[in-house]
Formats: structure tokens, C-alpha cells, sequence
């Protein structure tokens, strides 16, 4: 019996034009398909795909943006390579990338900000099956980021329905909130 497409869940899609190509083709037939934000100028001059113009571009060959997600690699290793392409050392996959992706998505691209935000929330919960995430809903946890309208800048965060940071002042720091 064959795995369902949706078994395999390939990231970092828009590393090079050839992989980003056969993740829309993959999309189109129903897999998922995730854009890793952390990048580096060097990864970009080489052809990977910014992430923002990659959600784009899926959307306008007709990729259901069911099937998309965006997602950091945050606090994760990310290569540092020299101008031979020899590896270098490690560099920090940071958590902002990932926002800031979503934001060029709306300011650059002009993505709808329901489509830009369903990539980081709504559809990996769904696609992870993450009880609890990426929904505003009763009994759910209560996860919520409000942006300044004018700029787009995060000004307040609510995890697990204990504010985080408001008004652009963090007030708790630490791993997990109780």
C-alpha cells in the first residue's frame, strides 16, 4: 500500500531553483511543503529562493496556501561557507526570520495577511497536528502576536495567555510560561 503524499513533509523547499521547482509540482499534487526563513546573503546570491517571493510565486502557479508553511530552524545551526563553498563554521538560524518573512510577504509581495499568517500558524498546526496551536479558539492556548497597523512591528505577545511583551516592553523572559 503506497504512503499517502502527505506522509512526507519536505523543508527547506527554496534552497535552489530545482528543489523549489519540484516542491510547487509536489504542492500541486497535494504534499506539503515548508520554507526554512533562516538564510544568509551567501545562500540568497546562490539561488535559493527568499521565502516570501517563493510563497508568491507557489500561490500564483496555483499551490493551495493549505499546503505552505514557513518555518525558522530558530536557535538552530545554520553553515557559514567561504567563498569556495567550503565549510566555515556555524552561524544561529534566529526565531526573527521567520516574522520578518511573513511581513515582506504583505509589505513586498502583497500577500493577503490571512494567507502570510496561516503559513506560521494555522497550517503547521494543522499539518503537525498540534493540539491546542495555531488557532484562536475556546480552550485553545491562547498564543497571540498584535502588530502595530501603520509599521507591521510586533507590539504585544500573549503566549499561553500570559502576555509576554507589550507595547514593544518585555515583561517576561525565560523558556517556557506556566
Amino acid at each position: 500500500m503506497p504512503f499517502p503524499i502527505t506522509q512526507f513533509y519536505p523543508t527547506h523547499i527554496g534552497r535552489n531553483p530545482e528543489l523549489f521547482e519540484n516542491g510547487i509540482e509536489y504542492a500541486k499534487r497535494g504534499g506539503y511543503v515548508d520554507f526554512t526563513t533562516s538564510t544568509t546573503p551567501q545562500f540568497l546570491e546562490e539561488g535559493e529562493v527568499k521565502c516570501s517571493k517563493g510563497l508568491k510565486i507557489m500561490l500564483e502557479r496555483g499551490v493551495s496556501s493549505d499546503n505552505i508553511t514557513f518555518s525558522s530552524d530558530g536557535q538552530g545551526s545554520l553553515p557559514a561557507f567561504n567563498a569556495k563553498g567550503e565549510y566555515i563554521g556555524l552561524d544561529v538560524g534566529t526565531c526573527n526570520s521567520l516574522f520578518k518573512e511573513v511581513r515582506d510577504a504583505v509589505t513586498d509581495e502583497g500577500i493577503d495577511m490571512s494567507i502570510a499568517l496561516k503559513v506560521i500558524t494555522a497550517n503547521p498546526a494543522r499539518i503537525l497536528q498540534l493540539p491546542f496551536k495555531g488557532y484562536l479558539k475556546e480552550n485553545f492556548d491562547g498564543d497571540v502576536v498584535l502588530l502595530d497597523r501603520d509599521t507591521l512591528e510586533i507590539d504585544t505577545v500573549i503566549a499561553k495567555g500570559h502576555t509576554m511583551m507589550l507595547h514593544k516592553e518585555i515583561l517576561n523572559k525565560g523558556t517556557f510560561v506556566k
